[in-house]
């Protein structure tokens, strides 16, 4: 009976040596482990030191941080918001995540603004924001963001959610600008509880000196946690600014060569790094921003020709690299492309359910594969991550830091 009992026993591992196993699994593998046990869950989802073992083997090892390009889809209640994903360095592994399964009503403008190591900042309404984790599906309403909604003048926004290194929290940045504010703009700057930190006790605060136009609502850029936006300056000339946290104003960044005749500029993120789409009269020529010890400078990337293969089109925003060093662009606003830099060639990237026609149709042309109805695309990168939209680590976020940084280098 001894020698029964002895072989019905399950041989177990050490904590440290199951803990240093999982934290090298990607977050959607983790995500399914959560069921394991108790003991697992509670490893995944609050172990600070899980969550920085994790964060330190994505930062050595570059493929476990995966990206996701994901489209926001507006559906019947109860489950109104979703996004639809698919892996951005494969182009497989298609997915599907609520926002909320217990909504009353449909969002037709539900909005998708940026993200911020995993988190992704989302509107259902001018006055609903919340950031949220696809990945582990947590969410935490926004308690506080101006909408300045009894000016009857139209109004601008600079919208999105940056990391604040100086105090260890994460931040939605709104500036807003009305037809009758001149050279000045609205700013607030707040936690996701809706705290100031700050000695400012001013939940909105004017800028006087504020020398640029805001054209239209324009989410930011993100690059480590910092937040960057294309804006028009005093002459016409495009400008980027970005947001510096501690004095809670907006800087002028090193600005590319604006060249004549090109007639729009659209600001993204590749590599790591910022972007730049210069469209001119042939073609759209892509600039990236390289950061040297002492100088920042920026360089051509690659150039598109407005029809590339079967292809048209009218404007392009770049969204992120694929494994094999491909780009994945936004065109038109409607629709998903890759192109292949090397080839000079552009395919679509038709990853949209068919079953879900009351999201998408397909056109006449089986070369423009499927768009989204309405007003367009609504598209955001993020990587898989652990974060939480609720709380925050001055050592994960170091971390993070760090993964982004070789990523960058990488």
């Amino acid at each position: 009976m001894e020698e029964d009992s002895d072989h019905s026993r399950q041989p177990s591992l050490p904590d440290a040596i199951l803990l240093d196993i999982l934290s090298r699994l990607p977050v959607k593998s983790l995500h399914r482990f959560k069921s394991v046990s108790t003991q697992f869950r509670h490893w995944i989802s609050a172990d600070p030191h899980f969550l920085e073992l994790h964060a330190l083997h994505s930062a050595a090892t570059r493929h476990r941080r995966r990206r996701r390009v994901a489209v926001l889809v507006s559906r019947e209640p109860p489950s109104s918001v979703a996004l639809r994903s698919v892996d951005a360095d494969t182009l497989s592994d298609p997915s599907v995540v609520e926002l909320c399964n217990d909504f009353k009503y449909s969002y037709p403008s539900a909005r998708l603004w940026n993200s911020c190591n995993g988190l992704v900042l989302i509107s259902i309404s001018d006055k609903t924001f919340f950031v949220w984790n696809p990945s582990t599906r947590e969410k935490e309403h926004v308690c506080f963001i101006p909408t300045f909604s009894l000016r009857a003048c139209t109004r601008y926004c600079l919208l999105g959610l940056g990391f604040d290194k100086i105090t260890d929290a994460y931040k939605v940045i709104a500036a807003y600008q009305t037809d009758d504010t001149g050279d000045s703009c609205f700013v607030s700057c707040s936690s996701l509880d809706g705290t100031r930190v700050s000695s400012n006790k001013q939940r909105v605060r004017m800028i006087g000196d504020f020398p640029y136009r805001v054209c239209k609502d324009m989410p930011g850029s993100n690059v480590g946690g910092d937040l960057y936006w294309m804006v028009v300056g005093k002459m016409g000339d495009p400008a980027i600014i970005g947001f510096d946290f501690g004095a809670e104003e907006f800087v002028e960044m090193t600005q590319p060569r604006w060249e004549p005749g090109v007639s729009k500029y659209g600001l993204g993120v590749l590599g790591g790094s910022l972007c730049v789409a210069c469209h001119g009269e042939g073609s759209v020529e892509v600039l990236g921003l390289k950061k040297g010890r002492a100088v920042e400078s920026w360089e051509k990337l690659f150039v598109v020709p407005y029809n590339a293969g079967d292809l048209q089109f009218k404007t392009l925003t770049p969204l992120c690299f694929t494994g094999d060093g491909e780009v994945i662009m936004e065109i038109d606003r409607n629709r998903l492309v890759v192109y292949n830099i090397e080839e000079k060639t552009c395919r679509l990237l038709s990853y949209l359910p068919h079953e879900d026609k009351e999201a998408c149709r397909e056109t006449p042309r089986s070369g423009q594969g499927l768009r989204l109805n309405g007003s367009g695309f609504k598209v955001v990168v993020y990587v898989e991550s652990l974060v939480s939209p609720g709380s925050s680590s001055r050592s994960i976020q170091n971390l993070l830091s760090t993964v982004q940084q070789q990523l960058r280098l990488g």
